[in-house]
């Protein structure tokens, strides 16, 4: 009767209440079955709390409750998403000692956690003694080899492998096919992309959203925005709704390459198909707006973003602003805008007093910004190198003489010759990465 809550404790993130619930089973002396104590270790992982799980599972073999190789995967994942892959397979050895034997999904925990730190010839290994105990790779196991290769740069390799999967009659899914048509374009070999891409077509294996994300993805940084919109087009046809990964490439590409207006029908068109733009999505527009010196456009699609219900601006999105603001000479908007900052929930951070230092330095008062480092420092920000390169250089001119400014400049123990000016730094090349 008490496994059911146990689950269901477990399942909404309470492992200690499983766990206490458990002592309680104990204390009454009823004994607790392994899946209870599975159940709990499972959980005990899943939150990180790795060295809560070995508690229970020494407990647990202290009860004279024997582990199950459900017992075991469960450890051992946890042992590898916490980057302990040697003891992981220490736990492994330990299983065959005592008879218990590990399945598929043991090897491909294993596999997968070396190939995603890119250790291939420890998976290989494994794979290796996956195969002596008369298991086949699967699937997965053949994905995470894939993976590993392709994040190595060895794409090369990565393809092999996906050729073996094929020769040994395994069948890619969908998800092989991502991990090599991903590894293709990220190594900017978008025609075997492509190869791969109508390859799964004629294989009757269908693409996904992430595939056409995938592939998209690879078009925008060839420079290919053209084919990444009819691509989008024709996963439109095939029945596939876009999801905000889809229209966010999109947009941040199309606004950091100039095409403001087709970045906007998009941004328009993803609202009518009933998806709501998140907060990285204005960043794009808004930076490409200011970019292009469509200011009141930035300005109005800012308000619409800041008197919303859903959504609310972010210190990025105020540091764009505030810097486009700069760019166009309109310092004292800028300001008023980066002093409204400090009464909300995304106070100014290091890179917003930057910004704003830079403005005042090129298009106010030089003898200005020295009160506003010396907030800045106060503060526990640091002047970047493009502040300091504008301050020395000022400074090399006898044109600021501000004492803050003068000792950081002294302190910085750098010539001034060392660093030129570079102009003010942009908000642009926004990726949705960088969001």
């Amino acid at each position: 009767m008490y496994t059911p809550i146990i689950n269901v404790l477990c399942k909404a993130g309470q492992a200690n209440a499983g766990f206490e619930l458990l002592e309680k089973i104990e204390d009454l002396g009823c004994q607790p079955d392994v899946a209870n104590y599975t159940t709990i270790i499972d959980s005990f992982c899943k939150d990180g709390l790795l060295c809560k799980a070995l508690d229970v599972f020494s407990r647990m073999k202290g009860g004279n409750i024997s582990p199950n190789v459900v017992t075991y995967n469960c450890l051992i994942h946890g042992l590898c998403i916490s980057s302990q892959e040697n003891e992981a397979m220490v736990l492994l050895d330990e299983m065959i000692e005592k008879n218990i034997m590990p399945d598929a999904c043991t090897f491909n925990i294993l596999v997968d956690a070396f190939c995603k730190k890119g250790n291939v010839l420890e998976a290989k290994a494994v794979v290796k003694r996956m195969i002596q105990r008369g298991l086949l790779p699967n699937n997965i196991t053949y994905n995470s080899l894939m993976n590993g290769y392709s994040l190595r740069n060895e794409v090369d390799k990565a393809r092999r492998v996906f050729d073996c999967m094929v020769l040994t009659g395994c069948k890619p899914n969908v998800y092989n096919y991502n991990t090599m048509i991903d590894g293709y374009c990220k190594s900017k070999r978008m025609e075997e992309a492509e190869q791969l891409f109508n390859d799964m077509l004629g294989k009757d294996v269908s693409p996904c959203t992430i595939t056409y994300n995938i592939l998209m993805n690879g078009y925008c940084h060839a420079g290919r925005l053209e084919d990444a919109q009819e691509l989008l087009k024709k996963m439109c046809s095939q029945g596939l709704s876009p999801n905000l990964a889809t229209y966010r490439t999109l947009l941040a590409n199309l606004c950091n390459r100039g095409y403001l207006d087709k970045a906007l029908a998009l941004f328009e068109a993803m609202k009518s198909n009933k998806l709501k733009p998140d907060v990285p999505m204005y960043n794009f527009i808004i930076a490409g707006l200011f970019e292009a010196g469509r200011v009141n456009e930035a300005r109005e699609m800012f308000s619409t973003l800041s008197e919303g219900d859903c959504l609310k601006p972010t210190t990025r999105t105020y540091n764009i602003v505030i810097n486009g603001l700069c760019r166009q000479g309109l310092v004292d908007d800028a300001y008023n805008l980066f002093r409204t900052m400090e009464g909300l929930t995304c106070p100014p951070n290091c890179k917003s007093y930057n910004v704003i230092i830079h403005g005042f330095l090129q298009h106010k008062g030089p003898f200005e910004a020295g009160d506003l480092i010396q907030e800045m420092l106060s503060k526990g920000f640091t002047a970047d190198t493009t502040t300091m390169s504008l301050l020395m250089d000022l400074t090399s001119k006898n044109q600021l003489n501000h004492p803050v400014v003068r000792k950081l400049v002294g302190d910085s123990g750098m010539a001034c010759e060392e660093v030129r000016p570079k102009g003010l730094s942009a908000e642009r090349n926004i990726t949705p990465e960088a969001c």
